[in-house]
């Protein structure tokens, strides 16, 4: 058997040197490789970022539009107060049946009412109607604001109390409808950056109605502006109530910041702005 002689000086292998510009080279490679994979992340966090903000403002914009579009809903042509006392430049407080609470009254005709006399008329539904709530009784022509003293879901019949009437006398000839009157507001919340939306069921005293807890809108809001304009597209005072009674349109600006800061180190904001005319006033 022979033997092959090996002589270690004969093999082939890397130097040192070798060994470290490939090390070298290696790290550069990985290097950038991660400055790349982090400056990616960086672009996708802050385009979820300003996406987040300006669906933000989108949806509240489409909220507002939505309580402004309802203003007026549910409540005789005859009234003008759509717009209640509170509102302003940061605040919408205005009569809107959210509910959709209407029913036709189906008593016997002419059906005379008279402020503080009680009487009871029958409807063809008494869902979502109850007791101690505010409601009106109202053709296209007449009106009367009524408390519901006792409802009867098996007779059909409600007993009312009217409190206040559009003349005097006023009998109804054609059958009226009787709806609840309630109330949206919508403000904003200027040491928390919050928008929230609350409504009342309860409009005893419509100066100042009992506003169910609020509900959170949007928050990082720093600015919820209301302007109010007449037929004519004039600009109305907000804090003249009466003046506020000739209202046609709304315009609200909502401002929304960024949740998180960038990688810029600034953190943006968005305006968005919406003028819509509540489709119940344009028809008075």
């Amino acid at each position: 058997m022979r033997f092959r002689r090996f002589n270690i000086g004969e093999q082939e292998g890397f130097s040192l040197v070798e060994l470290l510009m490939t090390a070298s080279i290696t790290m550069s490679m990985a290097a950038v490789a991660f400055h790349l994979f982090h400056n990616g992340e960086q672009v996708f966090r802050d385009q979820a970022i300003i996406v987040e903000m300006q669906q933000t403002a989108r949806l509240l914009a489409s909220q507002i539009s939505d309580d402004i579009r309802i203003a007026g809903q549910s409540v005789p042509t005859g009234l003008t107060d759509i717009v209640l006392p509170g509102s302003g430049a940061s605040r919408l407080n205005v009569r809107a049946g959210f509910t959709a609470t209407e029913s036709t009254v189906t008593s016997s005709l002419p059906l005379p009412v008279a402020i503080a006399t009680s009487l009871t008329v029958g409807v063809e539904s008494t869902a979502g109607l109850s007791i101690n709530r505010q409601a009106f009784l109202w053709t296209e022509t007449d009106w009367a604001r009524v408390t519901m003293e006792s409802v009867s879901g098996s007779a059909q019949t409600v007993r009312i109390r009217p409190s206040i009437v559009s003349r005097t006398p006023l009998s109804f000839t054609p059958a009226p409808s009787i709806s609840t009157d309630e109330a949206v507001a919508v403000y904003h919340d200027a040491s928390l950056q919050v928008v929230r939306r609350t409504t009342a069921t309860n409009t005893s005293d419509p100066n100042n109605p009992a506003w169910a807890p609020a509900n959170e809108l949007a928050t990082n809001v720093t600015e919820l502006k209301f302007r109010y304009y007449d037929g004519a597209g004039t600009l109305l005072a907000t804090d003249d109530v009466v003046e506020l009674q000739g209202m046609k349109s709304i315009e609200a600006k909502v401002t929304v910041r960024a949740s998180g800061t960038l990688s810029t180190g600034l953190r943006p904001t968005y305006s968005l702005s919406v003028k819509v005319t509540p489709r119940n006033v344009a028809l008075r």
